[in-house]
């Protein structure tokens, strides 16, 4: 298993490609922190998945906007599963996409930069002390196809995922030395359990101009994330991959 040995936390991991990224890096051998918000019950499920796998997991939860939080969940990663080598900020929060006209700070941009840029900020600080004293770490950050395709409606996730990009690729440089790498994916628009928020005709639209002709599942994803953890991405960071069928090449 290309993971053995290795602890990971996956954010935002009860759900949807987090809940794949969790049973994949499990799968490869790693223990696995399924890391929740609010509902401890969807974790306790995702971590009964696992273990029916034969995988390793806990659960640990957090607001990751909130440094004290963080800190507390690192601690928790620390005494369980002795620090965490591999983190995945997955962690997201969605806000209904509208023209700009009819957005607000607020309500629109505001809590997406508190969950996905700000936790992202949080969780590597909390993560990179201990990678740099063990002289291994992977670090990945779940962007969106979003960036290549400039599509309406989209101006606040799109700029939050922008931010993230620049700085995983910026903590990509200052952590190479270290034998920390950071990447990231970008999905395009995939399936998961939680329906897709489009009409069905924006979806065979959308299918047709993709190459290979179908939505992105979950797993395509987090076999992306493997292969990033892994010791064969020893030699690659700062690498944003489009896992979208060809929709978007970056």
């Amino acid at each position: 298993m290309k993971l053995e040995g290795r602890a990971a936390l996956v954010t935002g991991a009860t759900r949807g490609i987090g809940k794949a990224i969790a049973h994949a890096l499990a799968r490869e051998g790693a223990t696995v922190a399924v890391h929740y918000h609010e509902s401890e019950a969807a974790a306790q499920k995702v971590l009964q998945g696992i273990r029916a796998e034969g995988g390793s997991a806990i659960s640990v939860q957090a607001d990751v906007s909130r440094h004290d939080e963080v800190d507390r969940m690192y601690k928790e990663c620390e005494k369980e599963m002795g620090g965490v080598d591999i983190l995945v900020n997955n962690a997201r929060r969605l806000v209904k996409g509208r023209a700009f006209m009819e957005m607000s700070w607020e309500e629109d941009y505001e809590p997406q930069i508190q969950v996905m840029l700000k936790g992202a900020f949080h969780c590597c600080q909390a993560a990179l002390p201990g990678m740099r004293e063990r002289g291994w770490g992977r670090i990945v950050n779940v962007l969106s196809t979003v960036l290549g395709e400039k599509r309406a409606r989209t101006n606040s996730y799109g700029a939050v995922k922008s931010a993230l990009l620049y700085f995983s690729q910026n903590l990509a440089v200052e952590t190479g030395p270290y034998g920390i790498t950071v990447n990231m994916v970008s999905p395009g628009l995939t399936e998961t359990e939680r329906p897709i928020l489009h009409s069905d005709d924006y979806q065979r639209e959308y299918i047709d101009s993709i190459p290979i002709k179908r939505l992105g599942r979950s797993e395509d994803v987090s076999g992306a994330v493997v292969f990033f953890c892994s010791d064969e991405a020893s030699y690659v960071t700062g690498v944003n991959m489009a896992v979208s069928g060809g929709k978007v090449i970056f």
